[in-house]
C-alpha cells in the first residue's frame, strides 16, 4: 500500500517535506498536521497534492537550481517527469509521421497534386482522371523516438509507482545516454516545431536529460524542502491575504548625527486580511503546538511584540478603526473527527501593556490552529469562504476571551 511509503513530520524542527528514495524505495514526508488517507487512490491524491503545493508555494520554477540547507532539493523537474509519464500513458512512444505521395488508386486523393501532375482524359467534354496522386502517413522511427524511450523509462523508474497500482517498467531504452547529443537533438526539434504539445513534450524531455546528467544513480533524487515554514507562510498569504500588503509595513529611520537620514528595513507581516472594514494581521507559524500542546511550542515574546507593533502602525495610519484591528498566529494541526478546520487555543499578551476593557483588540494576539490537510486541499486565491470562517473564528474567540478576562 502507498501509505507504507508515507510519514508526517510532526515533531522534527526542520524535517524534510517531499519525496526521496530510501533503500531503493520511495518515501513521502508530509508536513506537520497532515492526516494521510488510507486507501491507495486517496493517498495518491494526497501525494500529488503535496507535489503541487511544493511547486506552487516554494518559489521554485521547473528545473531551477537552488541550494536549500546546503543541498539542491527542489531543482528536480518533477512536473517534466509527470508530463512524460502521462503523455506516454495517453499516446505511447513519440513517433514522427512522414506523408508519402504516390500514383495510386488507393488512399486519400491529393487533388492539388493530381491536377498538377496527372494528365486527365477527356470524355464527352468532361475531364476525367483515371490515375490519382494519393497520400498516406508513415510512422518513422528516428533519434527522437529513441530519446523518448530513454525519458519514459527514466520517468517510470522514478515516479511510476505513483501512477500505477502494479509495478510496471516500460522496455529498456536501446540508445545509450549521451547528454550532449540528446540535448542538441531536442533543442533543434523544439526550435523547429510550432505544435504546442510537441513543445511541451520536448521541453520536458530536455529537463529530464539535464537532471539525469547530474545524478550518480537512477533513483538518487529528492523533491521537496527542508524548511516547510516558508511554504506554510506563502500558502496562508495566498488564501487569506491582500495583494498590496506592503502599505502596512512599518519602517524605522536612522537620524545620523551629521544630518543625514537613512531608512531601515521594514517589518513585514506575513498576511493582512480584510473583511467588512475590519483588518486582521495574521502571522503564519509552522510551529508544533497543534501537535504537542506544549507552551514551549508557541511563538516567543518577540513575535507577540511584532504583531502588536503592526497593529499600532495600522491604527496610527488609520487603515482601520482601532477597534477593528485584530492579531492572530496561524499554526498547523490535524483536526480530529468532530473538529472543524479552525481551532482557537491561546492568547498572547504583553507585560508592558496595562490591559483593561478599553485596550484595543489587536493587543491580544490569538493562537489559531488550522488543519493542514484542509488548507492544502481547498486553497484558492483570496478564498472568500476561508476568509469569512477565519474572521468569525477570530471575532468570536477574542470576544469570549475578553468577556471572561477583562
Amino acid at each position: 500500500m502507498l501509505k507504507e511509503y508515507c510519514s508526517v513530520c510532526n515533531f522534527a524542527d526542520d524535517g524534510f517535506v517531499g519525496i526521496q528514495f530510501q533503500d531503493d524505495l520511495p518515501h513521502v514526508s508530509f508536513p506537520r498536521g497532515y492526516t494521510i488517507s488510507e486507501d491507495d487512490n486517496a493517498v495518491r491524491k494526497d501525494i500529488l497534492g503535496l507535489i503541487t503545493i511544493l511547486q506552487r508555494f516554494s518559489n521554485q520554477r521547473e528545473g531551477q537550481n537552488r541550494i536549500d540547507n546546503g543541498e539542491d532539493h527542489t531543482s528536480f523537474p518533477i512536473f517534466s517527469y509527470q508530463y512524460v509519464i502521462k503523455d506516454f500513458i495517453a499516446h505511447g512512444y513519440y513517433t514522427e509521421h512522414e506523408v508519402e505521395h504516390r500514383l495510386d488508386d488507393h488512399g486519400k486523393i491529393n487533388w492539388k497534386r493530381t491536377i498538377q501532375q496527372v494528365q486527365p482524359q477527356i470524355d464527352n467534354g468532361n475531364v476525367v482522371y483515371l490515375n490519382f496522386i494519393t497520400k498516406r502517413s508513415i510512422n518513422k522511427t528516428n533519434i527522437i523516438t529513441q530519446i523518448h524511450e530513454f525519458c519514459v523509462y527514466e520517468s517510470f523508474l522514478k515516479l511510476g509507482w505513483l501512477y500505477l497500482a502494479t509495478a510496471y517498467l516500460p522496455k529498456k531504452p536501446t540508445i545509450r545516454f549521451n547528454k550532449r547529443m540528446f540535448l542538441a537533438t531536442l533543442n533543434d526539434a523544439l526550435k523547429n516545431t510550432f505544435n504546442s504539445d510537441k513543445k511541451l513534450l520536448f521541453s520536458s524531455m530536455i529537463n529530464i536529460i539535464n537532471c539525469v546528467g547530474k545524478q550518480a544513480d537512477a533513483r538518487d533524487f529528492q523533491y521537496g524542502v527542508s524548511r516547510f515554514e516558508y511554504v506554510w507562510e506563502n500558502l496562508i498569504d495566498y488564501v487569506f491575504g491582500e495583494s498590496n500588503k506592503d502599505i502596512y509595513f512599518p519602517h524605522a529611520k536612522w537620524h545620523i548625527v551629521n544630518g543625514a537620514r537613512a531608512e531601515s528595513s521594514a517589518l513585514e507581516p506575513d498576511t493582512v486580511m480584510k473583511l467588512d472594514g475590519k483588518l486582521y494581521i495574521l502571522d503564519a507559524k509552522y510551529y508544533k503546538f497543534g501537535i504537542t500542546g506544549l507552551s514551549a511550542h508557541l511563538p516567543a515574546t518577540s513575535s507577540i511584540q511584532k504583531q502588536i507593533t503592526y497593529g499600532d502602525y495600522i491604527a496610527t495610519k488609520r487603515f482601520a478603526e482601532r477597534s477593528d484591528i485584530y492579531n492572530a498566529f496561524v499554526m498547523p494541526y490535524a483536526a480530529c473527527e468532530g473538529d472543524g478546520p479552525l481551532k482557537f487555543v491561546s492568547v498572547g499578551t504583553a507585560d508592558w501593556i496595562e490591559y483593561s476593557p478599553e485596550t484595543e483588540n489587536y493587543k491580544y494576539v490569538l493562537g489559531i490552529l488550522l488543519d493542514t490537510k484542509h488548507i492544502m486541499q481547498t486553497y484558492t486565491r483570496h478564498n472568500g469562504i476561508e476568509i469569512l470562517n477565519m474572521s468569525q473564528m477570530i471575532l468570536n474567540s477574542i470576544q469570549t476571551y475578553r468577556q471572561e478576562n477583562d
